[in-house]
Protein backbone atom coordinates (compact mmCIF):
# COMPACT_ATOMS: atom_id res chain seq x y z
CA UNK A 1 0.00 0.00 0.00
CA UNK A 2 1.44 3.34 -0.99
CA UNK A 3 1.42 6.38 1.22
CA UNK A 4 -1.25 8.02 -0.96
CA UNK A 5 -3.44 4.91 -0.71
CA UNK A 6 -3.01 4.88 3.06
CA UNK A 7 -3.91 8.57 3.30
CA UNK A 8 -6.99 7.96 1.15
CA UNK A 9 -8.03 5.02 3.34
CA UNK A 10 -7.63 7.16 6.46
CA UNK A 11 -9.89 9.79 4.89
CA UNK A 12 -12.48 7.16 4.01
CA UNK A 13 -12.38 5.75 7.55
CA UNK A 14 -12.91 9.25 8.93
CA UNK A 15 -15.99 9.70 6.71
CA UNK A 16 -17.31 6.33 7.96
CA UNK A 17 -16.66 7.40 11.55
CA UNK A 18 -18.66 10.60 10.97
CA UNK A 19 -21.50 8.62 9.38
CA UNK A 20 -21.68 6.34 12.42
CA UNK A 21 -21.81 9.32 14.78
CA UNK A 22 -24.54 10.93 12.67
CA UNK A 23 -26.53 7.68 12.50
CA UNK A 24 -26.37 7.17 16.27
CA UNK A 25 -27.48 10.73 16.86
CA UNK A 26 -30.30 10.44 14.32
CA UNK A 27 -31.49 7.14 15.80
CA UNK A 28 -31.81 8.74 19.25
CA UNK A 29 -34.86 10.58 17.93
CA UNK A 30 -38.06 8.92 19.16
CA UNK A 31 -39.81 8.31 15.84
CA UNK A 32 -38.67 7.53 12.36
CA UNK A 33 -40.36 7.13 9.05
CA UNK A 34 -39.40 4.46 6.59
CA UNK A 35 -37.77 7.20 4.51
CA UNK A 36 -35.74 8.63 7.40
CA UNK A 37 -34.43 5.18 8.29
CA UNK A 38 -33.56 4.60 4.65
CA UNK A 39 -31.67 7.91 4.56
CA UNK A 40 -29.64 6.88 7.62
CA UNK A 41 -28.87 3.49 6.10
CA UNK A 42 -27.95 5.01 2.73
CA UNK A 43 -25.52 7.45 4.41
CA UNK A 44 -23.86 4.59 6.29
CA UNK A 45 -23.61 2.40 3.20
CA UNK A 46 -22.24 5.25 1.08
CA UNK A 47 -19.57 5.86 3.72
CA UNK A 48 -18.75 2.17 4.20
CA UNK A 49 -18.49 1.08 0.57
CA UNK A 50 -15.15 2.80 -0.22
CA UNK A 51 -13.59 1.33 2.93
CA UNK A 52 -14.88 -2.15 2.12
CA UNK A 53 -13.62 -1.85 -1.47
CA UNK A 54 -10.16 -0.61 -0.50
CA UNK A 55 -7.28 -2.84 -1.38
CA UNK A 56 -5.51 -3.73 1.85
CA UNK A 57 -2.77 -5.75 0.22
CA UNK A 58 0.75 -4.50 0.85
CA UNK A 59 2.61 -3.04 -2.10
CA UNK A 60 5.20 -5.35 -3.56
CA UNK A 61 8.30 -3.34 -4.23
CA UNK A 62 11.58 -4.73 -5.55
Amino acid sequence: MTRDELDSLKDQIYVLHCALIDARKDLEQPRHTKESLRDILDWLMDAAEPVAAASLNPSLRP
